[in-house]
């Protein structure tokens, strides 16, 4: 069955996706190197708790809205993007996104799905401005965060422990006027009725 994109980039499309989808992305939780890098240090979701986190998924709401992020060409589901706590009235919410099959890491997915959903959120909800939270010892995230346009605004530190070290949660966040405006103008492209951005 082909999937129907919402947005599309190069190498990924953001689709809504199936029960069927969302069970099988909740049986990631139970490998341990993908839980730590979300905070879950040792923790992994049996069946119960899979279907508890796919059921919450499927329910997009006025303050959480959740794609499926998909290879292109291939229609193949590799993880999911979302932003939640949105505030309609101050213009603001949390990002949050994953690759979940470790061997699709570093292919540049989670940072094109970022550039997506941020162009998604500022245009679509207009929201002014999209935080989230990532762990230090996670690199490779916040070289894709930076490079999707975020920018530090704090730290807690030493709040995270892994293996005896102790490592900072990092704070960023992206407004409305730092959008690049690639991201826009080809979001803008796809709502044709709207003609080009206006300089």
């Amino acid at each position: 069955m082909s999937r129907l994109p919402v947005l599309s980039g190069s190498s990924v499309f953001l689709t809504r996706i199936t029960r069927e989808d969302a069970l099988e992305l909740g049986r990631y939780f139970s490998n341990l190197e993908f839980t730590t890098y979300l905070g879950g240090y040792g923790f992994t979701n049996g069946p119960e708790d899979q279907q508890a986190w796919a059921e919450g998924i499927l329910k997009n709401d006025s303050s959480r809205v959740y794609f499926g992020v998909c290879e292109s060409g291939s229609d193949r589901l590799v993880g999911g993007v979302e932003l939640r706590n949105i505030n309609a009235r101050t213009g603001t919410a949390t990002l949050g996104v994953a690759v979940y099959d470790p061997q699709d890491w570093g292919r540049g997915f989670g940072s094109e799905a970022v550039r997506l959903m941020v162009a998604y959120g500022m245009f679509h909800l207009n929201l002014f401005n999209i935080d989230l939270y990532v762990f230090a010892f996670n690199e490779r995230a916040v070289r894709s965060y930076l490079g999707a346009g975020f920018r530090t605004i704090g730290r807690r530190t030493g709040s995270q422990v892994l293996g005896g070290e102790r490592f900072d949660e990092i704070w960023m966040e992206i407004t409305r006027p730092e959008l690049n405006p690639a991201d826009l103008g080809r979001l803008r492209a796809q709502i044709r009725l709207l003609g080009p951005v206006q300089d």
